[in-house]
């Protein structure tokens, strides 16, 4: 599956015809107009409005992260790679995500992964990624910093991905 989304992610990025680079995919881009968990809809470069279905198998990634339709906002700039009238097989956004924060022990930590336990008892995971931005005391940090035990707090994406990981002294939840 990893290789048939880089194929489709890298043929988005490729000049020329659409139809051509992506065997029957119609990619259509412009500004994002407004989005919800049905539709997606872009004010394209020639002024047109093109409204694109999106379905449960849509791939949403933004600012080049996986990330929900939430994550996605008017005025974003979106490629939307689709057939026909089928949902959207992926949704290439740019654009300022609003993010999440949470805060809780550390209770695993890896190079690709936290978790983390919040104040209310829950467990929540998140995707670290070379982006994940990592400080401790205020400077910057490594994975290395984010022990299990140790206070964090995690600015994410609705979907998971952690921005920034920013390591706390005791009480500071």
């Amino acid at each position: 599956m990893l290789s048939g989304l880089a194929a489709l992610a890298a043929s988005l990025c490729l000049a020329g015809t659409a139809a051509g680079a992506t065997r029957d995919l119609t990619i259509d881009r412009g500004v994002v107009q407004s989005v919800s968990t049905t539709r997606i809809v872009l004010r394209e470069l020639d002024g047109s409005t093109a409204s694109i279905a999106v379905g449960a198998q849509t791939l949403v990634l933004v600012n080049g992260l996986p990330a929900t339709l939430e994550d996605i906002q008017p005025g974003f700039v979106a490629a939307v790679a689709h057939r026909g009238s089928n949902p959207a097989r992926l949704i290439r956004a740019w654009g300022r995500i609003q993010p999440v924060v949470d805060r809780g022990v550390v209770v695993s930590a890896s190079v690709r992964g936290l978790v983390i336990r919040t104040p209310d008892g829950s467990s929540l995971t998140f995707r670290v990624t070379p982006r994940t931005r990592i400080r401790w005391h205020g400077l910057p940090a490594t994975m290395a910093a984010v022990r299990p035990g140790r206070l964090v707090e995690v600015v994410h994406t609705r979907a998971g991905v952690a921005l920034r990981i920013a390591v706390r002294a005791r009480g500071a939840l």
